[in-house]
């Protein structure tokens, strides 16, 4: 049986004069590249209520937090950047509050764009609210929303992710313009662009929290790429039994 996979959801809302209701929306290779991996995702929708999230987790063996807007400024307790488009509340209370039970729970969890810094910041870490007025060492294009932009990454030789790709070094597709800076509780930095932004972390003491800042989904001809899902897969399998 395919273990089912929670797949988190931006929450849209339209301008004010805009009589359509909020709807949920999300990038179909996702579900695409869950599926394509061995399992079967199931969209979570931001349920307001705790007791609902936990339910939740109750039905799925394992998660992909998603990539969308930026993170509130009240997690990082400082002023939003001029340049931020800040998720919707909804959205924003549900994941970290998603992330806080799963985590003692060991559940597998993939971390995406967004995903990778809501993780970041859950543990008690720090993000570049935009990475364009950070310290690098070189100038490369990080992309933006709906413009990916190619540029090599390189992994830590002795790390999860590095197993999973069976690669030091793969090419990878921004689209973001924050990220993570300091890492936070138990997290370690296994990945970074060749500007010194930090691309990828994870938690070697858990059984599968890889977070990265790329967007695998959208690379399914890339076997490094599709290992990731699989790898998903693989955790949430040994989860069922």
């Amino acid at each position: 049986m395919r273990p089912c996979i929670g797949l988190t959801c931006q929450y849209l809302t339209q301008k004010p004069d805009d009589r359509r209701t909020p709807h949920l929306a999300l990038n179909a290779a996702y579900f695409d590249a869950v599926i394509a991996a061995g399992g079967l995702p199931l969209l979570l929708p931001p349920c307001p209520e705790p007791d609902q999230i936990g339910q939740l987790l109750d039905t799925v063996d394992a998660l992909v937090l998603t990539g969308g807007r930026d993170i509130l400024p009240e997690r990082l307790s400082q002023p939003a950047h001029p340049k931020a488009v800040l998720m919707h509340p909804r959205r924003d209370s549900f994941e970290f509050e998603l992330f806080a039970r799963a985590d003692p729970r060991n559940v597998p969890i993939l971390a995406i764009c967004l995903g990778c810094q809501l993780v970041n910041v859950a543990r008690g870490g720090t993000i570049h609210q935009h990475l364009y007025d950070a310290p690098r060492t070189c100038q490369i294009d990080h992309g933006k929303a709906g413009d990916r932009s190619m540029h090599p990454v390189s992994v830590e030789p002795d790390c999860h992710l590095a197993r999973i790709v069976q690669a030091t070094r793969i090419e990878a597709n921004s689209s973001h313009h924050q990220s993570v800076d300091h890492p936070g509780r138990d997290l370690r930095i296994v990945a970074r662009a060749p500007d010194g932004i930090i691309e990828a972390i994870e938690d070697p003491s858990r059984p599968f929290l890889v977070a990265v800042q790329w967007h695998p989904e959208d690379m399914p001809e890339d076997p490094a790429q599709m290992a990731l899902f699989r790898a998903l897969i693989h955790a949430a399998q040994r989860r069922q039994h």
